[in-house]
Parts: structure tokens; sequence; C-alpha cells
């Protein structure tokens, strides 16, 4: 069985996410560990935040990275054999690292955590519910891809990840996205503004890459036991020193999604699992690699039942 384990970026909070998690006994010893980092029961942190404190980035990334390792611990044993590959969107590449054995579960929180104090630094917070980035769905007429490189010329926004068929990621300030998504010339294109505060994957962010840097060389990796993709150009990376280098890079350089997507096509893969949360990734690779069977940990009752489905297509 070839299986790629797929981990999520930004995106698919909601209130609910961290229940199971808390509930769970097999996952104390990880919320305990997310409690220290924290300073305090991350339950209750978690529950203190108003709808608004959901989003905002540092709480966003720990949380979600948080249901993922919850995830992971939980599915790991019942898979008998280390994934084929691993990828991880945006955030989900440090995750990834993890998932591949290179990363403890208390050295991945802190690094997440530091990672998101780092790009919260590069940019002066905006006002409440202001989006730094915007989908953009589908291929594009060549009049409109004109219209849209004029405007983010314009603008000052940029690419900030590229995505299979033609998506694109752009990000920019609160004001230069205000300014690109109401340019009349545009008005026929699919876009959508993304409740995200921070234009990850772009110079915006370029005064983290070296703090980050040295944040990953404070903390023990270990090369990993199966390959872990690299967000910006799609390499299968199979030694810890290629985290040092790709990982601060794609806080501040495009992510080509879309290539990653192309590695994992060569690969052959029969399965793919999303530790989530939500199921983005997971519809990608059955919409792009049709001889390939993917699921999400969401759309599963309970993590025990990813033990036949497993059983079922291998």
């Amino acid at each position: 069985m070839r299986l790629a384990i797929l981990c999520s970026g930004q995106a698919g909070q909601h209130r609910e996410m961290l229940d199971p998690v808390f509930a769970a006994r097999d996952c104390a010893d990880l919320c305990d560990t997310a409690s220290r980092l924290l300073g305090r029961p991350v339950d209750d942190w978690w529950r203190a935040l108003d709808e608004s404190a959901l989003f905002a980035n540092a709480n966003a990334q720990f949380a979600i990275a948080l249901v993922q390792l919850a995830a992971w611990q939980r599915i790991s044993p019942l898979l008998g054999s280390a994934p084929t590959v691993v990828a991880g969107y945006s955030l989900g590449e440090v995750i990834a690292w993890h998932v591949a054995g290179a990363l403890s579960a208390a050295d991945t929180l802190s690094l997440v955590r530091e990672r998101a104090h780092l790009m919260d630094a590069c940019v002066p917070p905006g006002p409440a519910g202001a989006g730094c980035m915007a989908l953009w769905r589908g291929r594009t007429p060549p009049t409109l891809r004109q219209a849209r490189t004029e405007a983010m010329t314009r603008h000052g926004v940029t690419i900030a990840i590229h995505r299979p068929g033609g998506d694109l990621v752009i990000g920019g300030s609160p004001q230069a996205m205000d300014a690109f998504v109401a340019e009349p010339k545009l008005a026929a294109a699919d876009l959508k503004r993304l409740p995200v505060e921070i234009p990850s994957h772009t110079a915006a962010l370029a005064n983290a890459v070296a703090p980050f840097a040295d944040a990953l060389r404070r903390h023990t990796l270990r090369d990993p036991i199966c390959p872990v993709l690299a967000g910006i150009d799609g390499t299968p990376q199979r030694r810890a020193t290629d985290a040092l280098n790709s990982l601060p890079r794609q806080l501040a350089e495009p992510l080509h999604w879309d290539w990653c997507m192309e590695t994992l096509g060569g690969l052959g893969l029969d399965l793919a699992i999303e530790l989530g949360p939500g199921n983005d990734l997971a519809r990608q690779i059955e919409t792009e690699m049709p001889g390939t069977v993917a699921r999400a940990v969401d759309e599963f009752a309970h993590p025990d039942d990813i033990a036949p489905w497993l059983d079922l297509h291998s």
C-alpha cells in the first residue's frame, strides 16, 4: 500500500474542533504538553477565546497544529508501517516533519508558536476581520489574466500559493486586498476573500525567515523516516538539514502546491489521509489523481473507523 499523509494549513478552524482532543484519554499527554507551552490548561485557553480570536494567527496555528498532532497520534498505530510520503500545505509543512518522525510533539508545537509570533511581528495588525488573502479559482482567460496582473502590480499584492487547476491564493495588506478585490475589471473572476490576517508566503514576511531558521536550529531535528515534500517546489526531502532550508523560506516565498500534487501523482499512491481540520487536500487528491482514494480524518465518526477503511483498500 502506497499511502500519503496530508497536513493542512490555516483553514477550517471552528469552536468545536478541539473538543474530541480534550475528551480523548489517549491525548492527555499531548494536551499536557500544549498546556506547558501555553502556561495554562489548553482547554481553558481555547474556551476563553471569543469568536474573532479563533481566527487570530497565533491562536489558529496552535489549535490547528494540536488537532493534527492528535489525529496522527491516534491513527499512526493503525498503519503498520511508515507512510510513503508526507506533504504539508502552509503551516502543515511544519506538522509534516513531525509525522515523518523528525520532530517531537513538544518541539513541533513550540516551533508552531514561534513561527506564528515571528509572522505576527512582520505585519501590523489590521482592522478586525480584515483578510490579507483571497482565493482565485479556476483557469483564467487571457484578458482576465492580464487584468489580474495589472491589478496585482497596481495594488502591491502577490501570489502566495499556486494550487492545481489554475487556482491561486493572493496575499497583501488588508488595504491592498480591499482595492484588489474591488477592481471593476476583475468582476468576472471567481474571487473569495479569506479570513486570514497574515499574508503568508509573501515578501511581507521576509523578516521572519532568518529568526525562524535560528529557532529550527535550537530544536532537535532528526532525519525523516519517509520523504517530506517541500512546499516551495515539491521536492522530496530526506534529511533534517533540508528542513532548515525549506521551512524558513516558505514563510516569505510562494508555495507551489500544484508542483507538490504533481510529485504525489508520480508516486503511484493508493491512498491518502488528510489530518484536518477539513478535507480540502483530500478532495484535491481525488480530483487530480483519480486512481487514489483520499479521505480526511474528519470524515470518519471515530479514528478507530480508519482501520477497516485501510483494510478495505489495502
